[in-house]
């Protein structure tokens, strides 16, 4: 056990988890993984810290969105980016130079495992290359209402609460929300 903490929202685990070949941090709410990276062994230092394992690896749904989005001409790549639950902050794998992600996410101690580069390093490393990573703390329903309507290349919808999508953000208004934010031409995964 790396790190454990206690959140109004849930408790939570850093686990270190060996495989014959590698080792792993999970971040685990209950017996739900929300993350993972790939560590040395010997140097305990991020093996590949652009790849992201579990499920927004490359070859996942959302991988494959992501490369999409990188193969487009630079005029059309995705700039702006939302992601709704921050989990280890995975998905900032994908995050080029001159890329805004915005990260939502309720739960602050989510926040802290995610910033801290001795569990997992993969916002240092985005801002490092020169992408813009923000986490906006809050209940995504109310807080993304403040982003900008038709501001949003990409809006990807990982938020959960235990096994569980939160039930309010799975409602028509919700929906409705989501659309406004996202340009003509964006996704909403």
């Amino acid at each position: 056990l790396k790190w454990v903490g206690r959140s109004y929202f849930a408790a939570h685990k850093v686990q270190e988890v060996s495989t014959n070949r590698y080792l792993f941090h999970e971040l685990v709410h209950g017996t739900t993984l929300h993350g993972q990276q790939r560590i040395d062994p010997s140097t305990r230092t991020p093996i590949e810290p652009r790849h992201p394992t579990s499920y927004y690896h490359p070859d996942a749904p959302l991988g494959r969105i992501m490369h999409e989005l990188h193969a487009r001409p630079p005029e059309r790549r995705a700039r702006d980016v939302a992601v709704v639950g921050l989990g280890t902050g995975s998905l900032a794998a994908y995050a080029e130079p001159g890329v805004r992600m915005t990260f939502y996410e309720i739960d602050a101690l989510v926040k802290e495992v995610a910033e801290n580069a001795k569990l997992f390093t993969f916002l240092p490393d985005a801002r490092q290359r020169g992408a813009t990573i923000d986490i906006v703390l809050g209940d995504a329903r109310l807080t993304l209402a403040d982003a900008p309507d038709g501001s949003l290349d990409l809006l990807v919808l990982d938020a959960f609460s235990g096994d569980a999508i939160p039930a309010h953000l799975l409602t028509r208004e919700a929906m409705n929300l989501y659309a406004a934010k996202v340009r003509p031409e964006g996704l909403i995964a």
